[in-house]
């Protein structure tokens, strides 16, 4: 297996070839949102600063069983010593999510469950020979959603 810094320039320069991504969300038993459904979009991909990714997601989502949503979201990929950090542009301000650490090869996992207000945040990247599967996990009094986000290259 690759050292950590190798196996973060890996997967860096894998993010900057990111141009669309498909995502399911799960409610799990516990969930009190009834936030199911399935998604697509584009992704442009944003290298002004250094050290830092923007993907700046517009898509569609369609809710089980309802409506059709517009979907808009940057997520922004940080380099750290450990490992890769996931942040929600939210309102123009980072929300950390969580931090991604290298384990075993083509799989990277939370370094530890983030604390947001009442709910847990974590989560699971794995590479595939086409982009790469990112699963969150939100755990809370009100949540238990499971989020599957499949990211894969700009081939236009």
């Amino acid at each position: 297996m690759q050292q950590t810094p190798e196996r973060i320039q890996h997967l860096w320069s894998r993010l900057v070839t990111i141009g669309g991504f498909t995502y399911e969300s799960r409610p799990g038993p516990r969930s009190l949102t009834g936030w199911q459904g399935e998604g697509y979009g584009r992704v442009q991909v944003d290298e002004t600063i250094a050290g830092e990714l923007h993907f700046i997601e517009q898509g569609h989502f369609q809710l089980f069983g309802g409506q059709n949503i517009e979907m808009h979201n940057r997520f922004i990929w940080r380099k750290t010593t450990a490992g890769i950090a996931l942040s929600h542009g939210r309102r123009g301000e980072p929300v950390f999510l969580f931090e991604l650490i290298p384990t075993a090869d083509g799989l990277w996992k939370s370094a530890q469950d983030h604390v947001c207000i009442n709910d847990l945040y974590s989560g699971e990247l794995r590479e595939s020979a086409n982009g790469f599967e990112l699963t969150w996990h939100i755990d809370g009094p009100k949540k238990d959603e499971h989020l599957f986000y499949r990211y894969f290259p700009d081939n236009s």
